[in-house]
């Protein structure tokens, strides 16, 4: 076992590859009935600076999923199934986007977004940034999961 502290500032800054067993054994945020998500590379966990990737498992017909993208930019790549996003800017204009396997969906920060069900499950690939530097403050019991998890998988 290494003497390295997983806790300390910067631990598990350094390059490695990520394989999807990996991924899987993380815990999942659910962010509505039959949607959730296993952020994979975080500050909390990896001590990631600029960015976060996760991959989203949706139901076929999960519950929608809103909120307001206030500080971040975003990407979602469909590996199977669909995505639809109906995003509206502050002057109430709407647009309704769907992605299939291979698409990728830019979210860019200063609009509201709603995930609506497709009818199909889906896998999608994740990524935003710059990260807040607070972490996942949206979801604080989930974030302490992953710091909890950051001596796991550390090699000499």
């Amino acid at each position: 076992m290494s003497d390295v502290d997983p806790q300390a500032q910067n631990a598990r800054r350094y390059p490695r590859a990520i394989a999807e067993e990996e991924i899987e054994s993380l815990p999942q945020m659910n962010w509505n009935d039959g949607i959730g998500t296993k952020i994979f590379l975080t500050q909390e966990r990896d001590d990631a600076r600029y960015f976060r990737h996760g991959m989203m498992y949706v139901e076929p017909q999960h519950g929608e999923v809103h909120w307001f993208q206030a500080n971040f930019d975003e990407t979602q790549y469909c590996i199977s199934g669909m995505m639809r996003v109906r995003a509206q800017d502050r002057g109430g204009r709407e647009v309704v986007l769907e992605i299939g396997p291979g698409e990728v969906l830019y979210l860019p920060a200063g609009f509201n977004y709603t995930m609506e069900p497709t009818g199909q499950e889906s896998r999608l690939l994740f990524t935003s940034g710059p990260s807040p530097r607070p972490g996942i403050v949206e979801q604080k019991a989930y974030s302490k999961q992953l710091r909890s998890l950051r001596g796991q998988g550390m090699e000499k």
